[in-house]
């Protein structure tokens, strides 16, 4: 069901990820490899998911961590 309100596979992931235990944290290149996708495409959904303001990020030495809002 889920599939047909949203659109990109990798969206999907990362809001199943973030919303299913929201205490999860994660950083751009975990992601890549958990999910099996490139940091360009992780990168692009972090940046969209973050202006909408679905994702709160923190700078944690020199990754950024993501967390659900």
């Amino acid at each position: 069901m889920l599939e047909s309100l949203i659109t990109s596979k990798t969206r999907l992931k990362m809001l199943l990820k973030f919303f299913t235990n929201s205490t999860s944290t994660a950083y751009l290149r975990g992601m890549a490899e958990e999910f099996g996708e490139s940091t360009n495409a992780i990168r692009h959904e972090l940046n969209n998911l973050s202006k909408a303001g679905y994702l709160l990020s923190a700078e944690n030495g020199r990754t950024i961590e993501y967390r659900a809002n």
